[in-house]
């Protein structure tokens, strides 16, 4: 049972989390996401021992509550679509060619600018 406990400690505030970050890489959702659930599951508990109402009851209450207050963010917060701003490029436009380091221009250094290092 304690392990049941553990699990629903720390997967809960992390799949919360995960839903929180959509615009990162998997590595970058989990290693985050497991950092925020530890961290999660440690302030609550922090807090509850503070104020004097730790019981493991109100703890796992107290982490679905955070947890529920993420995933109703994670809800509201979507990613703005930008479909309205897309410009269609004329059919006749041939695609960018790629740039090589050869089309940038590099301004090239005289040898008398840096003459002055070298004077004793």
């Amino acid at each position: 049972m304690t392990i049941v406990l553990a699990l629903l400690l720390f997967a809960v505030p992390g799949a919360a989390f995960w839903s929180l970050m959509r615009g990162f890489d998997p590595v970058g959702r989990l290693v985050v996401s497991t950092a925020a659930s530890i961290v999660t599951v440690a302030g609550a508990a922090q807090i509850l021992l503070m104020a004097g109402f730790w019981s493991p009851g109100s703890g796992l209450v107290a982490v679905l509550l955070l947890s529920g207050l993420v995933a109703g963010l994670a809800r509201l917060h979507r990613p703005r679509r930008l479909a309205h701003l897309h410009i269609p490029r004329p059919p006749s436009a041939r695609p960018p060619s790629t740039v090589t380091r050869h089309d940038i221009p590099v301004r090239r250094r005289d040898e008398d600018e840096e003459a002055w290092l070298y004077k004793d």
